[in-house]
């Protein structure tokens, strides 16, 4: 929508453990964010997973390193 909204962030790995989650603000329905991953991240397969009060979305990340 056109208002700003909390967005929740979750990047997960393909068995479903948390290695990031954060909150951010979607204005005028838009993100414009990084994330900085930290630790020791596996090459591979992530999820993230985008959620606010109008819905949620997944989309595939992939990490090479």
């Amino acid at each position: 929508t056109a208002e700003d909204q909390e967005v929740t962030v979750e990047v997960t790995d393909m068995l479903g453990q948390v290695v990031y989650k954060g909150k951010v603000t979607a204005r005028d329905g838009k993100l414009d964010e990084q994330l900085t991953l930290t630790g020791n991240l596996a090459n591979g397969m992530y999820m993230l997973n985008l959620k606010s009060e109008s819905g949620s979305k997944v989309f595939h990340l992939v990490i090479e390193q």
